[in-house]
């Protein structure tokens, strides 16, 4: 069932994405203008151009953002905490496995993170969950690419848990928890991009992990609200975005969290 989840969950993000959207439309100009219906094909190509320019230039992505980010507060107190858990998503499995370096992509605040919390708590265990999210190419793990930068940054190998099978967020919660066996009590700090927190906290509350703290980083969506020209940033947090507020959804109705937009457990 999980298989056939991840797999339908990629299809459907792949339709679902606002540059399909873009290209569906250009597309059924172009379909309406061969077919001789010249009116009907030019309607649609002024709506593409409008739907691009809207895109392009509003921050919309960053207004759907911004209420995923403000979910939890940023460095939330804790102290003593019994592990720091750091969500797949930051690393660049692909790239390593030609080049032997723990490569990172522009979610590696995520990683950063989780370094800093590790050196400022010695005694806490520091762990990765992440697979590989993407529907082909699952021979590369994330998990390889944090036990090297771990190595790297001198964290000792007694202190490290790897959970390398997951590949979307449901299964980082629940293989993390099996891996663990019954953890020990907490505080955990959950450490990933802050809008992808409530899902994470969600996911994680529903596998059976108690007492987590969320540390939300790697933010998009704060900041001053601008309109300029930027096409390929806006529409990538757009993405962002969309497919963030979808997975809430799915896992609602699916049952992989306990709320539409869930709070600590």
């Amino acid at each position: 069932m999980e298989t056939l989840f991840f797999t339908l969950s990629k299809i459907f993000w792949t339709i679902a994405r606002p540059e399909s959207w873009i290209v569906f439309l250009f597309g059924l100009a172009a379909v309406a203008l061969w077919r001789g219906r010249f009116r009907t094909g030019k309607n649609i190509l002024w709506v593409g151009i409008f739907l691009t320019l809207v895109i392009g230039t509003v921050p919309i992505g960053e207004a759907l953002l911004r209420p995923l980010e403000t979910r939890f507060a940023s460095q939330p107190d804790v102290s003593n905490p019994a592990g720091i858990i750091i969500l797949g998503g930051g690393e660049d499995a692909r790239v390593m496995s030609v080049t032997g370096l723990p490569e990172v992509n522009d979610a590696a605040d995520r990683f950063l993170a989780g370094l800093a919390l590790a050196r400022v708590y010695p005694e806490a265990r520091l762990i990765f969950t992440g697979g590989s999210g993407s529907l082909l190419g699952q021979s590369y793990s994330g998990a390889d690419v944090a036990r090297k930068l771990f190595e790297n940054a001198g964290i000792a190998p007694d202190r490290i848990v790897l959970e390398p099978n997951s590949r979307n967020t449901a299964e980082n919660a629940s293989h993390t928890f099996d891996l663990m066996g019954k953890p020990p009590e907490g505080p955990w700090l959950l450490v990933t991009s802050a809008f992808h927190m409530p899902r994470a906290i969600g996911s994680f509350c529903h596998a059976g992990w108690s007492d987590i703290v969320p540390f939300p980083v790697d933010y998009r969506g704060i900041g001053p609200v601008e309109l300029r020209w930027d096409l390929a940033e806006r529409l990538r947090t757009f993405n962002i975005a969309i497919k963030r507020w979808l997975g809430l959804v799915a896992y609602r109705v699916t049952g992989r969290t306990h709320a539409l937009f869930p709070r600590s457990c």
